[in-house]
């Protein structure tokens, strides 16, 4: 079991998902009629049936015929037979991330780490009692004692009181691994074997809760390995045992205390009546302890978290081992009687070892030879440490020595540790010896427990401190200095020879110490520094003579396969630390060979060899970056060596270069970068599986500063990832003037991409969050500024970060062209608010406040802001009650100064007017003299409305928003949302799309999907399909807004392009322009036209995506008695397929009846005059759709018809009508079931411009 939280990677020992489709009712065995296997070959992992559907609905879906390959589940399909047996309304169901919004639990499932996979969760329970849910397999039966079970779980400290993983067999119930947290953010991995387990049996895991923890817990990818049984062979491969029941096993496990045959013929007192066997059920056997050995159980005397829930023997809570009960510093001793000499024959030794709850408990195995007139000093055999979790770990040692000798094992326990043994196994080759040895040994202080190396060594370790040492224990003494643990290791050499840094990952593995490279694997393969011999590879990596290097060997371990090396802890390293080397590796796919950074519990990938790798030597070098101490590394390798084609793993020439975090260089300072050159100071964050890349321009990806270039970028789901998210930081810096400004181009472009956000960090203090974008800004590069504001007196170095967040998964990031100059920035073109208030002052008394609602409590303001149309969104307000502004008075807003204007512009902006009337809203812009564009005066409402200035500058200038009180109790007005972009400002409803949106909003709706429409030109590189050319200049130059359908997938559901709210109207005319690209023969995409008001939507328009690659025209008339939006929804007509939907020249013509179009050459026509209001006389309405009904059915009649396909063709088939409570077709009014209330408006407005 790992207690390590787990950075998802793509190696096949972390995650590989097999899945058949699912069969029958959940939590019932079924036997296929095809396929009759006795009940008990059913769900016993493995396959009796050809298409292995006697293991479905176990808990696991069907694997494969390989005997390699995990059961496992993902929940995508269905929930695989787990089911709920909570007893209160705290319980598990399958859910998904995407179902709710900001909910809870994850974001992403782990499977595909996106809002559209499946897990399994329990939510947030707000009972005051206490509650545990509980999630429970079916019925599975004979586990092997190599079974392993891995799953992923998410939770937070906050979220749940405890966590609980059990097996129930027979009448007793045996704890995996409970925890207690805390834990850390996102999906975490945890492994457990499960031992021998005979019969059937069920899984549970559950989840504890009380009234502080609200209960958000999921899992995720359940997976079982190497739990099924050896089935029956005619024969056996030479050399191996075959059992009783016809399966055959290896010789080494014969008589080891597991029962691998699955009938216990292994273990046949028969066989094994010559091995001298202890498990400690009824004393210690021959074994003599010198002292801090306990023998003791599980029931009833668990006296820490890390005691061990079960022993080996029995797997059973009932049965005995024993215990360490040594302080940390010293050791347990348990010795062995004396043996006779054991050449030329093998003396060996199996036994079962536990360490879990510290990474410094030790275990340790020593030979203490009897000399010709004396005892000689015990020699180490054998060394395990760390944290190996709740497992027994078998390993062996095989002794041949010339004198008698007797065994010592020593146990270690570090802070928080158990250290335990149980059934010690000694073969029949090893001979009692006729005298005895005295029982009670001194323990020599030079053989004191300490770091190992990768072998044997028949003498004391160099540099472990002993009884002579002047230096304090733990401390490394070198001539007169002592130098402490925190400075061993940390790249800078305290000694004079160095021996600070001598056992620090540096290594040519020529020395025995192996440059301090520890084996720690539990499994069949081992780490182990090897010579270069005949047979094997004429050379190491050094080319030129035989020498030593770190190999994958065999292991006498039965757990996970994959075999671990380790460096002593680490840190702290500069940016530029990198470690060089040279590896082969030669394995099928299932192999791997990689180098892991252990850090703060986090485990994350930094290389893997290639699959294709031919197995000759070969220099890498991978950049470790800064990082703080401590840290480890982590060589992860697993091959079948007894597999074809000499499959191999190996390392050689370990350096770990520029790692001195004192040394800086020139680019360290660099924050300016275009990234032509390098990355300057900025480097990718760590301890995240998702990471910016500094990538050339190719394809569908360019940069901004030549189009050509490099810059860096950043894919969400690319490669796999399952974090939060993926930093980008500079070097710790200086500042050099008390404002600074910096600029930086992006780009945010995708359906559904997610936050891009920039910060400041301080040590000691929280992130300062500076600057932050949401979802797609379309295809095209965008420049931002923010003035960064220092305390020149403190001296505090600060770093920037850029952050994307993995709160979407379709659509890329990238950053370039970053720059900082002394000084204020201009005002920035746009501002939500989000982030600060922009710079913007408040004149006189400071009325003007920014706020949000996320309470639920803030005195005035609109309920929820623009931005994020959520009570977490940020806006400015202002109260304009009497006692606090009077009536007449004034409270203004002002920004700081922006640029001049090389070309008219328009300033947007969106605001919000309290229901009783607060006053008048006056816009004012600044250059030199004030004057006075905009003046808004209405009745306030629901809804955010927007309004528009068309501003001229050739000077510097400034934008003055003044509040006039009308003098009315609790009024405010409210403002968000500011952008300025070039061109003139648009009509209300209306847009070409040549500069923006104009006052369309593309918010994700999260009820939806959490899809946008987007915005591109024909001729910008893009990875989704769109129109080449636009409707408005006819040429790839021009811009539209489209959405690609295909990203909807099984869980979304539409992308909605909504107006600004439009007065109440009796007869208005929408034109536009649409285009579908779909492949022949395909009808998937559709296009609406929905009207949104108070009393909800109203679908007025539609058209499937049969036309093909042609701006179309259409045309609808409406009318509407209050106050409503227009909404264009993208949405699927049936399954995904690739293709877009796009629209082009939006015009609303308001108080204008749409008139018949003529068809111009080349172009298509599809206009509709189609009355719609959605408020009148019920009656009235009733009447039209019953008399349009009967005229349909006696015109089908009269003349029977079929819907043309022919694009070229001029039909309104396709057409929706409605009113006010007359029901919609299911497909036309089930887009959303979240749609009523959306939006609602209310009250009109006036606008008025005012003279200059």
């Amino acid at each position: 079991m790992y207690t390590h939280t787990y950075i998802y990677v793509p190696l096949p020992f972390v995650h590989l998902v097999l899945t058949l489709p699912a069969v029958q009712s959940l939590g019932k065995t079924w036997v296929p009629r095809h396929c009759r296997s006795p009940v008990e070959a059913v769900c016993n992992f493995v396959c009796d049936c050809g298409d292995c559907s006697d293991e479905a609905q176990c808990g696991f879906h069907g694997a494969s015929t390989s005997p390699s390959s995990p059961f496992s589940c993902s929940f995508e399909q269905d929930s695989c037979g787990w089911r709920d047996i909570s007893t209160s309304g705290y319980s598990w169901l399958r859910d998904r991330a995407g179902a709710v919004l900001g909910g809870p639990g994850p974001h992403s499932d782990h499977t595909h780490g996106t809002d559209l996979g499946w897990y399994m969760a329990v939510g947030t329970h707000h009972g005051k009692e206490a509650a545990t849910a509980t999630l429970r397999s079916p019925v599975m039966r004979e586990a092997a004692p190599t079974c392993e079970l891995r799953l992923w779980y998410h939770t937070a400290s906050r979220d749940a009181a405890e966590l609980r993983l059990e097996l129930i067999h027979g009448v007793e119930t045996l704890t995996l691994w409970q925890s207690s947290g805390p834990w850390g953010p996102g999906w975490q991995r945890l492994a457990v074997n499960t031992g021998r387990v005979q019969g059937d049996f069920k899984v549970t895991f559950s989840a504890t809760r009380n009234a502080t923890h609200r209960g958000a817990v999921a899992l995720d990818d359940v997976e079982f390995r190497d739990c099924g049984l050896p089935v029956p062979r005619a024969s056996c491969p030479l050399g191996h045992h075959h059992c009783q029941n016809k399966a055959c096993v290896e010789p080494h496990q014969l008589c080891d205390g597991e029962d691998n045959c699955g009938d216990r013929s292994d273990e046949d007192p028969l066989i094994c009546s010559h091995h001298m066997a202890t498990d400690f059920e009824t004393g210690l056997g021959p074994w003599n302890q010198l002292e801090n050995w306990t023998r003791n159980c599980s029931a009833g005397s668990v006296v820490s978290p890390a005691w061990p829930h079960r022993d080996h023997s029995r797997n059973s809570a009932y049965g005995f081992f024993l215990v360490s009960e040594a302080k940390p510093g010293t050791a347990a001793i348990l010795f062995s009687p004396e043996f006779q000499a054991s050449v030329p024959y093998n003396c060996s030794l199996t036994f079962y070892y536990y360490l879990h709850g510290s990474e410094a408990s030790r275990f340790q195995l020593f030979l203490q030879a009897q000399g010709l007139n004396a005892t000689q000093a015990p020699v180490l055999l054998q060394s395990h440490r760390g944290e190996l979790g709740t497992a027994w770990v078998r390993d062996r040692v095989d002794i041949q020595s010339a004198h008698p000798f007797r065994i010592l094992l020593a146990g270690e326990t570090g802070p928080g540790g158990i250290v335990g043994l149980d059934d010690l196994i000694i073969s029949n080759y090893c001979r009692l010896a006729p005298g005895d040895m005295p029982k009670a040994l001194p323990w020599p202080a030079q053989v004191k427990p300490g770091p190992q190396p990768l072998q044997p060594v028949p003498s004391p370790t160099p540099g472990v401190s002993t009884l002579q040492s002047p230096c304090s224990p733990g401390h490394l003494s070198c001539g007169e200095l002592c130098v402490p643990p925190e400075q061993l290791c940390d790249f800078q050499q305290q000694c004079a020879e160095g021996e600070d840094e001598w056992k620090c990952g540096t290594t040519d593995f020529e020395s025995a110490s192996a440059g301090g490279w520890e084996d720690i694997s539990v499994g069949k393969l081992q780490w182990q520094r090897v010579e270069v011999q005949n047979g094997k590879p004429a050379r190491d990596a050094n080319w030129d003579v035989p020498g030593h290097f770190l190999s994958l060997q065999k292991a006498w371990g039965q757990l996970r396969s994959e075999a671990r090396a380790l460096t002593p802890a680490l840190g702290p390293s500069g940016p530029h630390c990198e470690l060089h080397m040279a590896y082969c590796f030669h394995s099928h796919p299932q192999g791997f060979l990689a180098l892991i950074v252990v850090q703060n519990g986090f485990r994350e990938l930094v290389w893997q060899a290639p699959s294709s790798s031919s197995g000759g030597w070969t220099v890498e070098k991978v950049l470790l970056g800064a990082r703080h101490r401590p840290f480890q590394l982590e060589f992860v390798g697993l091959v079948d060596l007894d597999g074809p084609g000499q499959q191999r793993a190996g390392v050689d020439n370990v350096t770990l270069r520029d790692c001195d975090p004192t040394v800086t260089t020139k680019s360290d300072q660099e924050v300016s970068c275009n990234f032509e050159r390098d990355s300057c100071s900025w480097h990718t964050g760590h301890l995240t599986d998702a990471h910016w890349h500094r990538v050339r321009s190719h394809g569908s990806e360019y940069d901004h500063t030549t189009g050509q270039g490099f810059f860096m970028f950043l894919d969400p789901t690319d490669p796999p990832a399952r974090g939060q998210g993926a930093l980008l930081l500079t070097r710790p810096q200086v500042p050099l003037a008390p404002k600074e400004c910096l600029s930086f181009w992006y780009h945010l472009y995708g359906p559904q991409i997610g936050t891009l956000r920039l910060a400041m960090r301080k040590d000691g203090e929280e992130d300062t969050l500076l600057w932050s974008r949401l979802g797609t800004h379309g295809n095209r590069w965008h420049q931002a500024w923010v003035t960064l504001h220092h305390q020149l007196e403190a001296r505090t170095q600060y770093q920037l970060l850029f952050e994307g967040l993995r709160d979407g998964y379709h659509g890329t990031m990238a950053l370039d062209d970053i720059a900082v100059r002394p000084g204020p920035c201009w005002a920035p073109k746009s501002c939500s608010f989000e982030d600060s208030d922009c710079g913007f002052s408040p004149g006189g008394l400071g009325l003007w406040k920014l706020q949000s609602n996320a309470s639920g409590h803030a005195p005035w303001g609109p309920w929820i802001d623009h931005t994020t149309e959520t009570a977490q969104g940020h806006y400015m307000v202002v109260d304009t009650s009497p006692n606090v502004l009077p009536k007449g008075h004034v409270a203004s807003l002002t920004s700081e100064e922006h640029q001049p204007l090389t070309q008219p512009a328009c300033l947007t902006f969106w605001y919000h007017f309290s229901l009783h009337n607060p006053g008048t809203l006056r816009v004012h812009v600044e250059e030199g003299t004030r004057r006075q564009e905009l003046s808004i005066s209405a009745h306030g409402g629901f809804a955010w409305r927007l309004g528009s200035v068309n501003v001229q500058a050739e000077q510097a200038w400034r934008v003055v928003f003044e509040a006039v009180a009308a003098g009315v109790e609790r009024s405010y007005m409210a403002l968000d949302d500011l952008l300025l972009r070039d061109g003139p400002c648009a009509q209300p409803g209306s847009c070409d799309f040549e500069s923006g949106l104009c006052g369309w909003s593309h918010l994700a709706w999260p009820s939806l999907g959490g899809y946008s429409w987007d915005w591109s030109s024909g001729a910008t590189p893009s990875r989704y399909p769109r129109p080449t050319v636009d409707h408005t200049l006819g040429t790839e130059a021009g811009h539209f807004s489209f959405f690609e359908t295909s990203v909807l997938g099984p869980g979304g559901q539409a992308a909605w392009l909504r107006s600004e709210p439009l007065p109440a109207t009796t007869a208005s005319c929408l034109r536009f322009w649409y285009y579908m690209g779909f492949p022949e023969h395909f009808y998937k995409g559709e296009l609406k036209v929905l009207l949104s008001s108070a009393r909800g939507q109203l679908a007025v328009w539609s058209q499937g995506g049969r036309l093909r690659h042609q701006w179309i025209r259409a045309q609808i008339q409406v009318s509407s008695s209050e106050e409503f939006q227009i909404v264009f929804e993208a949405t699927l007509g049936g399954q995904p397929a690739l293709g877009p939907i796009a629209l082009d020249d939006v015009e609303y013509l308001a108080g204008q009846h749409c008139q018949q179009p003529a068809p111009s050459q080349g172009e298509m026509a599809a206009a509709v005059s189609v009355p719609v209001a959605v408020g009148g006389a019920l009656l009235f309405f009733v009447f039209l759709v019953l008399l349009g009904l009967g005229g349909w059915r006696w015109l089908q009649k009269r003349f029977p018809f079929h819907r043309s396909t022919d694009t070229a063709s001029s039909g309104f088939d396709n057409i929706l009508f409605n009113a006010d409570q007359v029901t919609l077709p299911e497909s036309i009014t089930s887009s959303s079931p979240t749609r009523q209330g959306l939006d609602p408006c209310a009250n009109s407005h006036s606008i008025q411009p005012s003279d200059a």
